[in-house]
């Protein structure tokens, strides 16, 4: 028994060291990358569009890959997908062209689209249902680890070359996949069938298709949604913060810290950013590490991703009416924590109603459907951003807004037949 714990906090580490290398590539790419796409020529549209590509692959290989997940294993599924994510990661460094971008982006989101069914099938393969969630919001916790520490090495390493950041991160996801392989041992017996139907793209597009005909589908497309909504805010923020304080690559921008007092600070655009993402990767780390499993165990998972969804609306508005720069950081952590309550929630509610045998196809389609989200949404915030700036934000908050009330529909149509149910059942 000790040792069967043993084995589990193991595959927990191991899975927490991935997700913090998935996230910590997005943490050193946000600070410099609208620096990069803008001086190759890129309007807040075309950087949606990049951002939409990585998206777009990840929509499309996710449900293979979790597929492939339950035929041959969790572990080599997550090798490919961390070597995949390296391996862009160095294409990105020694990209000097706007199509090089897109190519690391495309690449990345083909071959790393396994990583979070993989991840979250391996934790409904080692835990129980009411420990699940807990273990989910820690597995977030452990991505909030790397937007901390993704700003603080692109500021550490910028220095010696806009390129060099992007050769670190590549470096550790490699360094990773050895670990995995070395130390991580496989979740559920595999069987290989010779003569089983091979899994294919097609299984991808047809398990999409009928995923909405089962019961969690309905929370397929909450996902959906709520991805659009935090895309259409996550492809603009940080052009939002350039033009919103004037700021630029190299030259000192006088930035206002605190309104009220007349505090201003000076500093560069992707010094401050980097500060910016650091603290809201700080504070998802404490929402996701310790306000889910609080949340799941008190309020359920309909209920937290009601609270979360009210909370990022909460902070969309106040970006928009943020006078200072400290008061924009506090409405951004308050996104932060809202969306660190949604997803793992959302994750526990569809595991949980998923044959275990399945999870790794039931969890590879929710991918899917957050990626859909990810691709509609940046480009169309671009485009709304390149209208006018506060249109991506207004709309976010009211589609969020409608996110929680569609939840709420669906509690009472759930606790209604649950109720007709009983009425019917008869006398024991």
């Amino acid at each position: 028994m000790a040792a069967s714990m043993e084995l589990k906090r193991q595959q927990i580490l191991i899975l927490a060291v991935a997700n913090v290398i998935f996230t910590l590539g997005f943490g050193i790419i946000i600070p410099v990358l609208p620096y990069y796409s803008r001086n190759l020529g890129a309007d807040a549209f075309i950087l949606g569009l990049l951002m939409a590509s990585f998206s777009l692959m990840q929509f499309i290989f996710a449900p293979y890959w979790g597929m492939l997940s339950d035929r041959i294993g969790r572990k080599p599924v997550l090798a490919i997908g961390l070597a995949g994510f390296g391996l862009s990661f160095i294409i990105f460094g020694l990209s000097t062209q706007l199509w090089m971008l897109f190519v690391s982006r495309i690449v990345g989101g083909i071959l790393s689209a396994g990583i979070f069914p993989a991840s979250f099938a391996l934790i409904a393969d080692i835990t129980e249902p009411g420990e699940r969630g807990k273990i989910m919001g820690w597995m977030g916790a452990a991505a909030g680890l790397g937007i901390i520490f993704g700003p603080a090495i692109c500021g550490v390493f910028v220095p010696f070359g806009m390129s060099v950041p992007f050769f670190v991160a590549g470096a550790i996801a490699l360094v990773t996949v050895v670990a995995l392989y070395a130390v991580m041992p496989e979740s559920r017996a595999v069987t290989i069938d010779m003569h089983a139907k091979k899994t294919s793209i097609a299984d991808s597009f047809k398990a999409i298709a009928t995923s909405l005909k089962t019961p969690i589908g309905v929370f397929l497309l909450l996902t959906m949604l709520i991805n659009f909504a935090l895309a259409c805010y996550e492809g603009t923020f940080s052009y939002f913060l350039m033009d919103r304080f004037h700021l630029t690559s190299e030259a000192l921008s006088s930035v206002p810290l605190l309104a009220f007092l007349d505090i201003s600070i000076d500093a560069t655009g992707p010094t401050l950013m980097a500060f910016l993402f650091t603290a809201m990767g700080i504070v998802m780390l404490f929402g996701q590490g310790i306000l889910v499993g609080m949340a799941l165990k008190r309020l359920k998972e309909e209920k937290t991703v009601i609270a979360g969804l009210l909370l990022s609306c909460a902070g969309l508005v106040a970006v928009l009416v943020a006078p200072d720069f400290v008061t924009l950081l506090l409405a951004a952590c308050v996104i932060g924590v809202g969306s660190g309550l949604v997803m793992p929630s959302l994750s526990s509610y569809i595991s949980g109603r998923t044959d275990k045998d399945t999870q790794g196809s039931a969890l590879g389609v929710m991918g899917s459907y957050n990626s859909l989200g990810r691709i509609v949404g940046p480009p169309v915030g671009g485009f709304a951003y390149d209208v006018n700036m506060i249109f991506p934000y207004i709309s976010s908050s009211i589609l969020l807004a409608l996110g929680a009330l569609s939840v709420v529909f669906i509690m009472r149509a759930s606790k209604k037949e649950e109720a007709e149910i009983i009425a019917v059942k008869p006398p024991v």
